[in-house]
């Protein structure tokens, strides 16, 4: 679910050489002043994404969606064709190689490609739409649309032309078994504009009007059928209260929500394919750590279950498939429910937010340097900045392809192949016999392969092992007779081997190179974070990691930000900038100067991410009217876009979190945080109205929510504020030691300097007396002094867990009675 708002699509002026003028439709949808256009080329190559410039040598001529394809469309009176996908995933499009499916395409079609990751506005629409008709999602995603970009038909795959095996969609008009495959339902759909044009775009508005219905969320406050007229956000009394439904009760309904739906034995949510749910994930883990009301609402023995249902998912996931055992990093997803095979892609994003996650999970265990999770936080950070994914000028690039070439030379690439080993590869790379032996016994390494055939339909994965931990260094000791020490040295040495002959041997997968602003900011946040809790374990990775975060934002400030036009621009790539940026690129890039600045001491971060906060206000904020006579507010709330998006029919306005967290979650956060640390009634207040925009979404399904949940605690009972006045090395290192849980600001007061940013931005606080303070929430501008016996952020050893695990990892849980 998401909100949204209809509108015209926009065409604005022409940014492309040759593009052709404008071609306005009347309401019946027919062209005035049509234009004749050359033969279609294809035009892939100026893009600034490498998933499109990839296609600029296929037959069918690619279009980008801009206002020359959508006149084009419209002059000729032609459906669109659009092809959704990123690089990193496994493609599928040896289709639109065939021939006849590329000149049918080219000739009674616009074909247009676009990156979701360089246009999610697109990839949320369409998706919503496509999974509203097929009831599944995935990429490519591919739709037929109108020349007003108005859906009329949608899938994921079908299969090639002329494919004589079983498909996912099946072809039953005429009572034939057979496969839909691409030319069937290309052939089909252009059949139907053609004779029945009037009832297809009849039926596509219908779509529009359906799909803006289904993604209603945060527009309780709007009438339907009108768009309010917008209005200052500063014509707001932001000192007045602000009253709303939404209380701590609904944390303690999501927490029940989401236990009904946890798989025990292996970790995470439903029984099939497995997402890394970071968001829930973080709600989950920080039950324990919630002020005491918060607990004593969901009940601290449920808390206690929660937390730990967390952690033994993130157990799993370090075991599983997922996580790339000798390079490093994690895989996208897993695609059976006991993580043991993956989606091989290797994304930028979810690797910023599992750092993040687990780094969470290391200090709720109690932050023991030598800790399993200690090596977890410490391996993904180390693969975030490797060479592989970080620029040498700044910033991170996007992702890792799925697939790759086996070896050198060979003809085709196939699915997975960096990561696969057979048995005898394996040996062969390892060398020393004992070695192999026990590393093949730890990752579960099989003579005739280890994917289990009901997984593998087209025999992708025949006689190949994926790495997995099968067994702990204990029950290895006991199996082959060796000490536990001797079996972690023989893995150890045995992972090193492997690392050097994948490198040497194999053809490491493509790389996305784009630098993508929302990404970059999530890699900021978890690498200033994790650099601030390593600084006294290992000083060494701690100076790289923030060297990098600030590395990449100050490539942001150089080559993304505009700030004579306050515009942040969201892809580069080769030199060339992609779109404006979207919300969610200054949600997170807020969010990571917001850590850099509590890291570093340095104001600079926080001024930008002030000045940054005001931009996205104003472009993204919906500021329009209530209409409710049973609230004091606006609707509030960001949207994804702002009101003049170029080519989009509906404006979506993001609050359930989804394998990222959700826009205005982020917001939200940011929001109580600059509110907090620049005494600013505003940014509190825009906060608090932006969580009341979901309440009668959150009150019917809290558990969608994680990251507006966590809004709630500072909305009804503040956030812990801590400040330092010449303490700032102790406070750095007593504030990020502890685990996130409410909402937490520091702030560096140096009441000698009465010249800086800060102080002029916010000359209120008077603390002169050297110390850490924590803000009274009670009563505003009153402070009090703390010490370091303040501070026991670990959680109790002796805590009951509410879960058993076996030697398989395998986790059962025992019922809790809540204390509530």
């Amino acid at each position: 679910m998401m909100s949204a708002r209809l509108q015209q699509p926009s065409n604005p002026k022409p940014s492309t050489p040759g593009a052709q003028p404008s071609v306005l439709l009347d309401p019946s949808g027919s062209s005035k002043g049509a234009t004749s256009f050359a033969p279609l080329v294809n035009r892939a190559a100026q893009s600034p994404s490498p998933y499109v410039r990839a296609r600029s040598n296929s037959p069918v001529a690619w279009q980008l969606l801009d206002e020359e394809a959508v006149n084009r469309a419209t002059s000729e009176n032609k459906l669109i064709f659009l092809s959704i996908g990123f690089l990193a995933s496994h493609p599928h499009l040896e289709s639109f190689s065939d021939p006849t499916l590329a000149t049918l395409l080219n000739k009674e079609f616009i074909p247009v490609i676009v990156d979701r990751e360089e246009h999610p506005n697109y990839d949320y629409i369409y998706m919503n739409y496509n999974e509203s008709l097929n009831s599944v999602g995935g990429w490519p995603l591919n739709v037929f649309l109108t020349p007003n970009l108005e859906p009329v038909f949608s899938g994921t795959y079908w299969a090639p032309p002329g494919a004589t095996s079983s498909a996912s969609n099946v072809d039953e008009a005429d009572g034939a078994d057979r496969p839909l495959d691409w030319l069937t339902v290309v052939r089909k759909v252009h059949s139907s504009w053609k004779d029945e044009e009037s009832r297809v775009r009849e039926e596509a508005q219908q779509n529009c009007v359906d799909l803006a219905q289904v993604v209603s969320e945060g527009m309780v406050d709007h009438p339907s059928d009108v768009e309010p007229a917008r209005q200052d956000v500063s014509a707001v009394d932001y000192a007045q209260d602000l009253d709303g439904e939404l209380d701590l009760e609904q944390i303690e309904e999501a927490f029940a929500r989401i236990t009904r739906t946890f798989d025990y034995p292996f970790g995470g949510f439903g029984h099939q394919d497995k997402f890394l749910t970071p968001s829930k994930l973080s709600l989950m883990l920080r039950a324990t750590h919630f002020p005491t009301e918060v607990q004593d609402v969901a009940g601290p023995k449920d808390c206690d279950f929660i937390s730990d249902s967390a952690l033994h998912t993130l157990r799993r996931i370090a075991h599983g498939a997922v996580h790339d055992h000798i390079g490093g990093g994690f895989h996208r997803h897993s695609v059976t429910r006991d993580w043991s095979l993956p989606s091989f892609e290797k994304m930028l994003i979810d690797n910023a937010l599992l750092l993040g996650v687990f780094l969470d999970a290391w200090l709720l265990s109690g932050g023991n340097p030598d800790e399993e999770l200690a090596q977890t936080v410490k391996e993904v950070a180390d693969y975030i900045t490797s060479e592989t994914l970080m620029s040498s000028g700044g910033g991170f690039f996007t992702s890792e392809a799925a697939d790759s070439y086996s070896k050198r030379g060979d003809p085709a690439m196939r699915n997975g192949a960096f990561y696969l080993w057979t048995r005898k590869e394996f040996d062969t790379a390892v060398g020393d016999e004992n070695e192999a032996e026990v590393a093949a016994a730890y990752w579960d390494v099989q003579a005739d392969g280890n994917v289990d055939p009901m997984h593998d339909p087209l025999d992708e994965f025949l006689n190949q092992n994926v790495l997995r931990i099968a067994k702990t260094h204990a029950r290895l000791s006991k199996q082959l007779g060796i000490s536990a020490d001797e079996a972690a040295q023989r893995i150890a040495s045995a992972r090193e081997k492997l690392r050097i002959y994948r490198e040497k041997e194999r053809v490491r997968p493509a790389v996305d190179t784009k630098i993508v602003t929302a990404y970059n900011g999530m890699a900021i946040v978890a690498l200033s974070r994790a650099s601030a809790v390593l600084r006294d374990h290992d000083p060494e990775r701690a100076t790289k990691y923030l060297a990098a975060a600030r590395k990449a934002a100050q490539f942001i400030k150089t080559q993304l930000w505009n700030s004579s036009q306050k515009v942040l621009h969201r892809v580069y790539c080769d030199g060339r900038l992609g779109t404006a940026g979207f919300a969610e690129d200054y949600a997170y890039l807020i969010e990571g100067l917001l850590e850099l600045y509590e890291v570093t001491a340095d104001d600079s971060w926080l001024n930008w991410a002030d000045e940054l906060q005001s931009v996205q206000i104003t472009r993204f904020y919906d500021d329009a009217p209530s209409t409710a006579a049973n609230t004091n507010v606006k609707c509030g709330g960001f949207y994804s876009t702002t009101h003049d998006a170029p080519h989009t029919i509906l404006r979506v306005k993001e609050g359930i979190d989804g394998s990222q967290p959700s826009v205005n979650s982020v917001s939200v956060s940011n929001l109580f945080r600059l509110g907090a640390l620049l005494n600013d009634k505003k940014y509190t207040y825009l906060a608090k109205a932006s969580v009341n925009a979901f309440s009668v979404e959150i009150l019917e399904h809290p558990n969608l929510f994680p990251g507006l949940l966590c809004g709630i605690i500072p909305w009804r009972l503040g956030g812990r504020h801590w400040i330092s006045v010449g303490e700032n090395d102790r406070a750095k290192s007593l504030f990020h030691k502890a685990p996130r849980a409410a909402l937490s600001t520091l702030r560096y007061h140096d009441p000698q300097n009465t010249n800086s940013w800060l102080r002029k931005r916010d000359p209120s606080l008077e603390l002169k007396e050297p110390g850490i303070y924590t803000q009274d929430n009670d009563n505003p501008g009153v402070y009090r002094k703390i010490s370091t016996d303040d501070t026991p952020w670990a959680r109790n050893s002796t805590a009951t867990t509410g879960l058993t695990v076996n030697e398989l990892g395998e986790a059962t849980p025992v019922p809790a009675t809540s204390s509530s």
